[in-house]
């Protein structure tokens, strides 16, 4: 059990019961498991704070329709990846899944080249990002106008948020690495935790982002979006005064230790 927990590339490395329970089937217990976690440090320190909030669903038709894409900055962990600072990751919007770049700088050219090994493999219809000027240069927009993609922002403090959870979850598995093999070299092992999140089982699309195709695409998009929740009541009445309260940044830095040793 504690091979398949710490082996990056694997869909149940740095999960919780329920991935490992999928991963070693009837082989071991529910309640194994669970003991097993308990005493491991990788787990125990960032095991997740849950708070539930809702949010817009980003709705799409199609694979490879929408993509989002952002910029992680881990410059505080450059000295131990060879002077690597930021990761590109993107994700499509229907399937999840996801692909990341290692970039040592953010310019126009170093977007256009991780772009371009991403193309490789596929491309969408339209890109999402933030408003960083690493994604609003003339290169990188001559790049994809000619790879027939559209280009759009988003204004609001919520941003991308697909790509932002994704982003939050790549770095709970990093961070939870780090803790068991006690460094901070991550560059080893980067497309193997990659391999592993688009090899897990995705509760949002009930299956794993890698089995998700052209074929099954309208089965995922009731998935995802054919069951909707009713309306909320408004318990407020024009006149009533109310407070209201201050922007606070919707994704907090989960992937860190939540719990004192």
């Amino acid at each position: 059990m504690n091979e398949t927990y710490q082996d990056p590339s694997h869909p149940a490395s740095f999960g919780g019961v329920d991935a490992l329970h999928r991963a070693l089937g009837r082989k071991v217990s529910r309640k194994e498991i669970k003991n097993f976690l308990e005493g491991v440090d990788a787990y125990t320190l960032h095991k997740p704070i849950r708070k539930k909030f809702p949010t817009n669903k980003v709705i799409v038709y199609s694979i490879d329709q929408q993509w989002q894409a952002d910029l992680v900055d881990l410059s505080s962990l450059s000295k131990y990846n060879k002077g690597y600072r930021y990761l590109l990751c993107c994700i499509d919007v229907l399937s999840k899944y996801a692909w990341i770049v290692p970039l040592k700088q953010k310019r126009g050219t170093d977007i256009l080249e991780a772009f371009k090994i991403i193309f490789s493999h596929r491309k969408p219809k339209f890109l999402q990002t933030d408003q960083g000027t690493e994604f609003e240069n003339s290169i990188f927009q001559k790049f994809l106008k000619e790879n027939i993609v559209k280009y759009f922002t988003t204004y609001n403090a919520t941003k991308a948020s697909i790509v932002e959870r994704f982003n939050r979850t790549l770095k709970t598995k990093m961070w939870k690495y780090f803790t068991s093999q006690n460094t901070y070299t991550y560059l080893n092992v980067l497309q193997k935790l990659v391999q592993s999140y688009n090899n897990t089982y995705h509760s949002s699309i009930k299956r794993r982002p890698i089995e998700v195709n052209s074929e099954n695409e309208r089965e995922v998009w009731f998935t995802l979006y054919g069951k909707k929740s009713p309306p909320s009541t408004c318990v407020l009445n024009v006149g009533d005064i109310v407070r209201i309260s201050k922007k606070k940044l919707t994704f907090e830095k989960g992937y860190e230790t939540n719990f004192s040793e």
